[in-house]
């Protein structure tokens, strides 16, 4: 290693001297002869905290022959080790660039990802050709950096998979060009997941707005036909009377009834647990909480407020049956909300043609249903269950 200059010299409050810097590249340089793998390990994390303390003020002839270094032993040591100092590395605005890069091409996601997550020192063009070159895994890390020009997606839309498209419709700071589009509505055609997230998009070039909507429409009336047998007109019947149901307007007054009740389930029910389970939603409904157990609904399908009371209030019931399937309510769920709704004038016909439908329709073709409906008011319906039914791979699903 080269002397410093004054300006690198450390004063006491320093962490590391020269001489402790010296010292650790000759103990770095004994574990690599002696193949002492726990050795290398705890020297990396001691190299680590170097690194993110000192790299800056290291003098720049001194930098390259110590990246050098690091890069020799981070080929020797476990993925365990290599995970923990590719985690130490990827905060730095600068760091050993021949040490990142080879950390970021690791074979093993688990290393590679922090790194291509958001290493700030990883250029674009190399991260182009990690997209290019690296496998699925390494694409996702890339596409969930928090920003994204253009042709870095427009590389990692046409190297990669649904799930890549996913991660980038996801993330906010990614931004797309004519042909990002273009391949982002390709991969639509085989993964719902990436249809319904395309069609929320506002900057979505509007020619192709046409093409997500038949997506849908025709996704949904493959699933009726299948779980409805032959009665291609009764899948015609639902699908138009639920665009009709949920198109409907609701006058300010009723919906202000439930906005306080949504704002309470928002704020109770979030991540994984979109809503109460179906014993207490029923337990609500039969206590004529009908405000609480409409908000639930709406918060758990990923529905406006006024989509979900339009459809309790509608004279056919058949939409709020699809949106129960499509949250897998069990039947005792929708029949005490048929109640509320219809009381005595719930006909034992109106019954058992209700129950027909919540028997024949799987939850994913009912979630496919309402999603159709919803589309052409700006709404993706169960949003977060899609990728469920389809891995973000195959929009033939259940």
């Amino acid at each position: 290693m080269h002397d410093q200059t004054p300006g690198d010299r450390p004063g006491p409050e320093h962490p590391y001297s020269r001489a402790r810097l010296n010292d650790l590249v000759r103990r770095i340089e004994e574990a690599l002869r002696s193949g002492d793998t726990a050795l290398q390990s705890k020297l990396v994390l001691q190299s680590a905290e170097l690194l993110t303390k000192r790299w800056s003020r290291l003098p720049p002839p001194d930098k390259p022959a110590f990246d050098a270094l690091l890069v020799t032993l981070c080929g020797q040591i476990d993925t365990a080790a290599r995970r923990a100092f590719a985690e130490r590395l990827a905060p730095l605005r600068l760091g050993p660039p021949r040490t990142a890069q080879a950390l970021a091409r690791d074979a093993s996601v688990a290393v590679a990802e922090p790194l291509l997550a958001g290493c700030s020192c990883l250029g674009d063009d190399f991260l182009a050709e990690v997209a290019t070159s690296g496998g699925a895994g390494h694409r996702r890390a890339i596409a969930s950096r928090p920003s994204l020009p253009p042709p870095l997606t427009d590389r990692l839309v046409r190297h990669g998979d649904g799930r890549v498209a996913v991660r980038l419709l996801d993330n906010p700071g990614a931004r797309f060009s004519e042909a990002g589009f273009a391949g982002l509505i390709a991969h639509s055609e085989r993964a719902e997941a990436v249809t319904l997230r395309l069609a929320l998009r506002p900057d979505l070039p509007s020619p192709h707005r046409p093409r997500l909507l038949e997506l849908t429409r025709q996704r949904a009336s493959d699933a009726l036909r299948a779980d409805l047998g032959s009665d291609r007109d009764g899948a015609a019947r639902l699908l138009a009377q639920a665009t009709d149901t949920l198109a409907r307007p609701l006058t300010e007054d009723r919906v202000a009834r439930f906005r306080a009740s949504l704002d309470v389930i928002g704020s109770r029910f979030t991540g994984p647990h979109r809503g109460p389970n179906a014993s207490q939603l029923e337990r609500w409904i039969n206590l004529n909480r009908i405000e609480d157990g409409l908000a639930a609904i709406a918060h758990a399908a990923g529905l406006p407020l006024p989509m979900t009371v339009v459809a309790f209030d509608a004279p056919a019931p058949a939409t709020l049956a699809a949106i129960l399937r499509g949250l897998d309510h069990p039947w005792p769920v929708l029949k005490a909300l048929l109640v509320r709704r219809f009381g005595e004038t719930l006909s034992p016909a109106m019954a058992d043609e209700i129950w027909t439908l919540h028997r024949r329709l799987r939850p994913g073709t009912a979630r496919r249903l309402i999603r159709c409906a919803a589309m052409p008011m700006g709404c993706a319906a169960f949003l977060d269950e899609a990728e469920a039914d389809d891995g973000a791979s195959n929009g033939a699903g259940p």
